[in-house]
């Protein structure tokens, strides 16, 4: 059994603040303890102040596209779209970076996504989720299973007992019985930096997402997450790898 570990390199919180990217080396040093690969899916208007971590992370795992701002692109032009999808994967491979993947911000998936990724040479995308976030979407008719579209491989994100996506997020909320939801074979699993920290959300998100989103941060979120992969007991690839097996 193998399960794809991805990590939103992303602002923290909606903002446009990342003093979370401060956390990325020590969590690099969790993944050689674990001997875990993983993909990290960068907005690359991070890049420029952060070359050099990114350089850091290749060496061992996969970078693959967040967007370029992070902007919810189901919300932008035609232009922007495109840019967005364009531009962050000639950043990436700017520094000699193979770019192969795409994670649509928020998981919101504009209708041509697949075909406009195709047009820019990209071989995978993992924004699609079978799940319910309330003020966001609602994509109960999703496939749970990898799928071909437009010349696309599409990776969904997996999803606990509940239709709701399988990450740390959801693991550090409904904990300890989160244990006890997760699916036997789980393709995916997610997490954003911010979590492991004490950064608390602020003016850029809901109360009833800031209220719930604060559990177990920091030091409980370190422990979820380390919890989280005994009970996985599986090998941890990224995306490049399980599309290769």
């Amino acid at each position: 059994m193998k399960t794809i570990m991805s990590v939103d390199l992303e602002y923290d919180w909606d903002s446009k603040r990342c003093e979370s990217i401060k956390v990325v080396p020590k969590l690099l040093d969790f993944f050689d303890d674990h001997d875990i690969r993983a993909t990290f899916f960068v907005v690359t208007d991070l890049m420029d102040k952060n070359e050099s971590l990114i350089k850091e992370i290749a060496k061992k795992h996969e970078i693959a596209s967040h967007s370029c701002t992070h902007a919810p692109l189901t919300k932008v032009s035609r232009e922007q779209l495109e840019k967005e999808v364009r531009d962050s994967k000639k950043k990436i491979e700017s520094l000699k970076i193979r770019c192969k993947g795409f994670r649509a911000p928020m998981y919101l998936v504009p209708k041509n996504l697949h075909k406009l990724l195709k047009k820019h040479s990209y071989k995978y995308d993992s924004s699609h989720t079978k799940s319910i976030f309330p003020g966001r979407y609602f994509n109960l008719t999703q496939s749970t299973k990898i799928y071909e579209k437009d010349g696309i491989t599409e990776i969904p994100i997996s999803t606990f007992k509940l239709p709701i996506p399988f990450g740390l997020s959801y693991m550090r909320l409904l904990y300890p019985f989160s244990r006890y939801l997760i699916k036997k074979k789980p393709v995916i699993f997610y997490l954003h930096p911010y979590e492991l920290t004490d950064l608390k959300p602020k003016k850029e998100v809901p109360f009833y997402v800031k209220s719930l989103a604060m559990r177990r941060m920091g030091k409980k979120a370190w422990e979820t997450l380390e919890e989280t992969t005994k009970v996985l007991n599986t090998k941890f690839v990224a995306c490049e790898d399980y599309l290769e097996i």
